[in-house]
């Protein structure tokens, strides 16, 4: 299964989250990115393409 994570900073409780996420991810496609982080146009695209082909979307 893919799945996308968002990083927004947003959710408190994160950290349950990661630890959920650390487990899935030995058995599934995770990709993450961070609102906080400098990301260039071409990574921003790369993250919209992830996205719409992920099977599950999160949002910490």
């Amino acid at each position: 299964m893919k799945i996308f994570v968002l990083n927004t900073d947003l959710f408190p409780e994160k950290g349950v989250l990661e630890d959920a996420l650390a487990q899935l991810g030995s058995d599934h496609e995770v990709s993450r990115y961070d609102t906080d982080a400098e990301l260039s146009d071409d990574d921003w695209d790369r993250a919209v393409r992830e996205l719409v082909s992920a099977d599950r979307i999160i949002t910490l």
